[in-house]
C-alpha cells in the first residue's frame, strides 16, 4: 500500500514536470530589489525587498552594517519582505542592506537612504473649467509635488469635499474628482488644494452645466406644484403602508413570504418613520416626472439616458421636498453624550456616543457605509435590470433565479475535512450582532396600491424575480400563481451623513442598519433600550435575563415572544400554540441552530451574573446587569477575533489585511458597509444541507438528523426533540460543507427555503442577487479593482481565475461580459486564498470591516482603560467549548477548538472540566469609604427576603411554593423565581405530515 501510494506520488510529479525542481531546489533570486531613496524626518518610509526561491528563502535587513529587529518603529510584514520605519529620524539615514538567503545560497542588494530636503508645495497639474451638459461624466485633475508629498484635498463652493457617500468619486490618491452625472447642482467653483508641512498651494476650475432644459422645467414646476406633489406622495407611502398593516393582522400565515415579511415587519415598526421619509421623497420624485413629462416635449438629447429628474430641479424645490418628506430634520434621538461616568465605562444600546467626536459612528439606524459609489440605472435610485432590455457592455443582466439555478445550486455536497458547522454557526450569530439592514415599509406599490405578490412589474417597492415557463417553482406551486417570485426592496434612509449643509442633500439611495455596528452583543440584549428591557428579569433586581420554562437540567429557555403578532407555528398540528422564542434579534427563531446559540448565551449571562452578585454584594441589579453585558460582548469580541477569524478568514489574511491590535483610533469610522452585508452572504455557500443531531454518545438521536428546510422556524422541535444539547454536538462534531466551484449553495436553500404548506418556496442566492442590485451595488471587477487585484475584461483572461471550465462557460452563457457578473456571484466563485474559505475579493471586503469594527471601537475590549490587565488575561481563556460545556443541559466532552473538525473519532475530545475558565474574581469590587458596606449574610438576607414571591407574564404575584398551570406550561415559585416546564400534551406533533415528504 505505502509503495503505491509512492509510486502514484511519482507519476503526479512526473506529469507536472517538476520531479527535478523538488529534488534540487532553487537558489534566491530577487523579485524586486529596493533602491536609493529620501525620507522626511518624522514621517514614515516603506522599504520593499522580494525574493523567491526553493525553499522560500528568509529576507534579513541591515542597517549600517546592524540587524534590524522588530521594535516600536521597526515594523515587518509579508514574510519581513516589506520594512516600515515610523517616525523616521536621523539615525536612520545611512546604508542599508536587504539579505535573501535559503539552503541553496544567498544574495543582498545594497542601497541607501537619505535625508529628503524639504519643498513647499506645488501645483503642477491644475484643474480645468469645464462646461457638461446635463447628465455627462465631468472629471477634474490636480497634481501636486512637494517634499514631503503634499496631501490632496477638494473643496465645492468653499466646503471640503467628503471622500464616501457623496455622488463624488475622488480616485484613492485624491488626485481626481468624477462627477458621475452632472447636474444642475453640480455647477460652481472647485478647488484642489496640496499641504505639507511647510506649506500649500492650490487652484481653482469653474463647472457650468447647461441649463437649457431646466430653464423650460422651471416654468412647468411652480412651488404651489411642489407643495402639491410632496403631500400626494405622503398619501401615497401611507395609503400603502396602512394596506400593509391590514394586511398583516388579517392574512393567515400560509406561505413562506407572509412569514418572512410578518417577522421583518416587526422589527421594522420602530424605523419606519426613519424610512419613510426617504419613501415619500422618493415618491415626490417619481411623480414629478410623470409632470414634468405631461408638460414637455423632450428630444433624445435634451436629457442624458436614465438621469434621475432630481438632477433638473432648482434647489429650493429639493429642499422643500426634503422638509415635506421629513429628510431635512431626521428622526434619529441623538444623545448629547454628557454622561462621562456611564460612557467611560459602559455601551449605550443603540451604539451612540462610542466616538465622542463622531457620535453617531457605528449607531443604530444609521446609513450604511460604501466602499465604491452605488450603480443605480438612473444614478439616483432605481436597481440595475430595473429597466427591461437594458444592455450592459452589450448583455441584457442575467435573471437572479437563472443564475441560481444554473450556476449556484447543487445536490452534492463534498464536506471540509478540517472545519465544523460551528464556522457557519459563529459567522450567522456575529452577522446578527453587526447588520440588519431595514427592510421596505410596504408590500404594496406606491404608484397604484398593487399587492407585491399580485404583480410581476417592477412598481417601487416591488422589484420581484421572474419565473421562466420551466421553473419547477410554478409547476409544483399552487395553480394560478404569478410567475415571479416576490422580493421587496430594502428601505432608504435621507442624506449623505454629511455634515455640511450643501452635501446634505438628498442624492443616491441608501440603505439603513438598524442594528449598531459594533460586536458589543446586541444579538443577546438587543440595540435599543426598550428592547433590552423587555428581555431583562427586573423583578429579582439581580440582573438576570428573563425565562419562561426550563430543561430537564434546570437550565432556562429563552422567553415566548408574547406581546406581538409574531407565529413560528409550523404546520404540524393547527393546534401547536408554541410561539417563537425572544431575543435581542429578532431572528433567533430563523433555524434551530440558531436557537440553541441564543439559549446559551441567556444562560452565560445569568451565570456569570449570579457569581457577579455573589462576589459584589453590594452591587444592584443595573450594575450587575451592564457589566454582565459588557463582559459577554467582550467574550463575543475574543472569539470571533483570535478563533472564528482566522479560520474563516485564514490566519494569513487575517495577519496582512487586519493584523496586531494596536488601540483605538479615533479616526476610524467602524460603521457597516454596504458591500460587507453582501460579502458576508458568502457563509451561504458553507450550510449543509441537513442540521446534525447527535446523543452523548455522539451517534443520531433517536428523531434522527433534520433537512435544513424542516428546521426553519421551528421551536417547538427545539423543547421536544432533546433540547440543545443535540444540535450543539452537531454543530462542533459535522464538518462544515465544502465550498467549491460547482458545487456552491445547497439545494435546501435554492427550492425549500421557508417551505411550508402548499407554498411555493423562495431561493436564497437569487435573494442574494437581486438584493446586490437593489442596494446599487458595482459589478464584480470594480470591487477586484478597488481592492488592487487583476481585473479580467475578457472570459479568456478570467480562466486563470475560474478554472472549471463548465462553470466559466455558465458564466458567459448567463451574463455576455465579465464587467457584468454580479459582486456576489463573482465573489463566491473565486478560487480561495491559502488557509482561507475565500478568495482575495471577500477577503479584502470583509478583512476591511473587522479591522474598522476593531480599531474604531473605544470600548474595543483590549483598548487600555475598558478592562483591567487581570481581567483582559480572564478573558483570553474563554472559548466556545467552555461555554457549551457551561451552559449546555448535558455535555461533558468536546474539542477545545470546536471550530475545528477532527473526523467521526472523539479522541480528540477533552473532558469539560480540563478546558480554561474563566475567573470572575477579577471583577470583585472592593468598596471605598462612601460605600454603605453590609456583611454577606446581611446583604443576602435582604435579597432573598425581596425575592419571596414571584411574578407570572401576566402580572400575578404568586406565593413561594404556588404552582399553576397555563395554555400549555405548568410553573411553579420556588425561591423567588418561576419555574416552568412545557406539558407533554403540548409537544404530540404529526412528524408526517404531507408537506414534509
Amino acid at each position: 500500500m505505502i509503495g503505491l501510494f509512492v509510486s502514484s506520488l511519482l507519476f503526479l510529479q512526473c506529469i507536472s514536470g517538476q520531479v527535478l525542481r523538488a529534488h534540487i531546489g532553487k537558489q534566491p533570486v530577487f523579485t524586486y530589489q529596493p533602491k536609493d531613496t529620501s525620507a522626511v524626518e518624522g514621517e514614515a518610509v516603506e522599504l520593499t525587498c522580494e525574493a523567491e526561491g526553493d525553499p522560500r528563502p528568509t529576507i534579513l535587513w541591515l542597517n549600517n552594517g546592524r540587524t534590524i529587529v522588530p521594535s516600536s518603529r521597526y515594523e515587518f510584514t509579508k514574510a519581513n519582505s516589506k520594512l516600515r520605519i515610523y517616525p523616521f529620524q536621523v539615525d536612520d539615514v545611512g546604508s542599508y542592506s536587504c539579505k535573501a538567503e535559503n539552503i541553496h545560497g544567498k544574495i543582498e542588494q545594497n542601497f541607501k537612504v537619505n535625508l529628503a530636503q524639504l519643498e513647499k508645495p506645488i501645483i503642477v497639474d491644475a484643474p480645468m473649467s469645464k462646461k457638461a451638459n446635463l447628465g455627462e461624466q465631468v472629471a477634474l485633475r490636480c497634481g501636486a509635488k512637494g517634499v514631503p508629498k503634499p496631501e490632496i484635498s477638494w473643496y465645492f463652493e468653499g466646503i471640503r469635499m467628503p471622500r464616501r457617500n457623496t455622488k463624488y468619486q475622488i480616485s484613492d490618491d485624491d488626485s481626481e474628482v468624477v462627477i458621475e452625472k452632472a447636474t444642475r447642482h453640480d455647477a460652481g467653483v472647485y478647488a484642489c488644494r496640496a499641504k505639507n508641512s511647510i506649506g500649500f498651494a492650490s487652484a481653482e476650475a469653474t463647472l457650468s452645466v447647461d441649463t437649457t432644459l431646466t430653464d423650460k422645467i422651471d416654468k412647468i414646476i411652480t412651488n404651489d406644484t411642489i407643495n402639491q406633489i410632496a403631500k400626494q406622495a405622503t398619501d401615497n407611502v401611507n395609503r400603502a403602508l396602512a394596506s400593509t398593516k391590514e394586511a398583516n393582522k388579517k392574512d393567515k400565515i400560509d406561505d413562506p413570504e407572509n412569514l418572512r415579511q410578518l417577522f421583518r415587519f416587526a422589527a421594522n415598526l420602530k424605523t419606519v418613520d426613519l424610512g419613510k421619509a426617504r419613501e415619500i421623497y422618493e415618491e415626490s420624485i417619481r411623480l414629478i416626472q410623470g409632470h414634468i413629462e405631461k408638460g414637455l416635449n423632450l428630444t433624445q438629447n435634451n436629457l442624458a439616458p436614465n438621469v434621475s429628474y432630481e438632477a433638473v430641479l432648482p434647489v429650493p424645490y429639493i429642499q422643500t421636498l426634503m422638509e415635506k418628506s421629513g429628510c431635512q430634520t431626521g428622526l434619529v434621538i441623538l444623545d448629547d453624550c454628557s454622561n462621562m461616568c456611564f460612557h467611560n465605562k459602559y455601551r449605550t444600546y443603540d451604539g451612540q456616543c462610542n466616538n465622542l467626536e463622531h457620535p453617531l459612528w457605528g449607531a443604530a439606524q444609521m446609513g450604511l457605509l460604501r466602499l465604491l459609489p452605488p450603480r443605480y440605472e438612473n444614478g439616483f435610485n432605481t436597481p440595475v435590470g430595473w429597466q427591461k432590455g437594458r444592455l450592459y457592455n452589450g448583455f441584457p443582466l442575467p435573471n437572479a433565479r437563472k443564475v441560481s439555478q444554473m450556476l449556484v445550486s447543487t445536490s452534492e455536497i463534498t464536506p471540509n475535512p478540517h472545519l465544523s458547522a460551528m464556522i457557519m454557526q459563529w459567522g450567522q450569530f456575529v452577522d446578527h450582532d453587526l447588520t440588519l439592514t431595514a427592510t421596505a415599509l410596504t408590500r404594496h406599490s406606491y404608484n397604484d396600491g398593487a399587492f407585491c405578490n399580485r404583480t410581476c412589474e417592477n412598481l417601487d417597492p416591488c422589484f420581484n424575480i421572474q419565473l421562466e415557463s420551466d421553473d419547477p417553482k410554478l409547476k409544483n406551486g399552487p395553480p394560478g400563481r404569478l410567475p415571479c417570485l416576490e422580493f421587496e426592496r430594502n428601505g432608504a434612509v435621507c442624506g449623505s451623513g454629511e455634515t455640511s449643509v450643501i452635501f446634505q442633500r438628498v442624492t443616491y439611495r441608501d440603505q439603513m442598519n438598524i442594528l449598531t455596528s459594533f460586536l458589543d452583543g446586541s444579538a443577546i440584549y438587543g440595540n435599543l433600550e426598550v428592547q433590552s428591557l423587555e428581555l431583562r428579569d427586573l423583578y429579582s433586581d439581580h440582573g438576570l435575563l428573563r425565562f419562561d420554562i426550563v430543561s430537564e437540567a434546570q437550565k432556562p429557555y429563552l422567553p415566548f415572544e408574547k406581546d406581538s403578532e409574531m407565529d413560528c407555528r409550523r404546520n404540524f398540528s393547527e393546534e401547536n400554540p408554541i410561539r417563537c422564542f425572544l431575543a435581542g434579534d429578532f431572528r433567533a427563531n430563523e433555524q434551530l441552530g440558531l436557537m440553541s446559540m441564543h439559549t446559551i448565551f441567556l444562560r452565560e449571562h445569568n451565570r456569570v451574573a449570579a457569581k457577579l452578585l455573589e462576589l459584589n454584594t453590594n452591587w444592584d441589579g443595573e450594575t450587575i446587569f451592564q457589566e454582565t453585558r459588557k463582559i459577554l460582548g467582550a467574550m463575543m469580541q475574543k472569539i470571533t477575533y483570535d478563533d472564528w477569524l482566522p479560520r474563516f478568514l485564514g490566519q494569513t489574511a487575517f495577519n496582512e489585511l487586519i493584523g496586531e491590535y494596536k488601540g483605538y483610533d479615533p479616526n476610524t469610522n467602524p460603521s457597516i458597509s454596504n458591500e460587507f452585508t453582501i460579502a458576508l452572504r458568502f457563509a451561504h455557500t458553507l450550510i449543509n444541507p441537513v442540521l446534525f443531531r447527535f446523543d452523548k454518545d455522539f451517534k443520531p438521536i433517536k428523531e434522527g438528523h433534520i433537512p435544513l428546510h424542516k428546521a426553519f422556524f421551528a421551536p417547538e422541535r427545539l423543547l421536544s426533540e432533546g433540547g440543545v444539547d443535540p444540535l450543539l454536538r452537531g454543530l462542533f462534531a459535522a464538518p462544515l460543507k465544502l465550498t467549491l466551484q460547482h458545487q456552491l449553495v445547497n439545494n435546501e436553500l435554492t427550492e425549500k427555503l421557508f417551505n411550508r404548506y402548499h407554498a411555493v418556496a423562495l431561493d436564497l442566492p437569487a435573494f442574494n442577487i437581486q438584493r446586490g442590485r437593489d442596494h446599487g451595488l458595482p459589478a464584480y471587477m470594480e470591487y477586484r479593482k478597488f481592492c488592487n487585484l487583476s481585473v479580467f475584461n475578457t472570459w479568456e483572461e478570467m480562466a486563470s481565475e475560474i478554472r472549471n471550465q463548465s462553470v466559466l462557460m455558465k458564466l458567459k452563457q448567463l451574463y455576455g461580459h465579465p464587467g457584468n457578473i454580479d459582486f456576489w456571484v463573482g465573489g463566491i466563485l473565486e478560487r480561495p486564498l491559502s488557509d482561507s474559505l475565500m478568495g482575495p475579493t471577500f477577503a479584502c471586503v470583509i478583512a476591511d470591516q473587522f479591522k474598522r469594527l476593531r480599531d474604531g471601537d473605544r470600548l474595543w475590549y483590549e483598548n487600555d482603560g475598558v478592562f483591567t490587565k487581570l481581567q483582559v488575561q480572564q478573558i483570553k481563556k474563554v472559548s466556545v467549548a467552555k461555554i457549551v460545556c457551561q451552559n449546555g443541559d448535558n455535555i461533558d466532552k468536546i474539542q477545545r477548538n470546536v471550530f475545528e473538525y477532527y473526523g467521526n473519532s472523539t479522541s480528540f475530545y477533552e473532558t469539560c472540566d480540563s478546558l480554561p475558565s474563566i475567573n470572575l474574581n477579577m471583577w470583585s469590587h472592593c468598596c471605598d469609604n462612601s460605600c454603605n458596606i453590609l456583611g454577606p449574610n446581611e446583604s443576602r438576607k435582604k435579597r432573598s427576603l425581596k425575592s419571596q414571591k414571584c411574578t407570572d407574564g401576566n402580572g400575578v404575584i404568586h406565593q413561594e411554593g404556588d404552582q399553576w398551570d397555563n395554555e400549555c406550561t405548568q410553573c411553579k415559585c420556588m425561591e423567588g423565581k418561576v419555574w416552568c416546564h412545557v406539558r407533554k400534551d403540548c409537544l404530540n406533533m404529526d412528524e408526517d405530515d404531507s408537506d414534509e415528504n
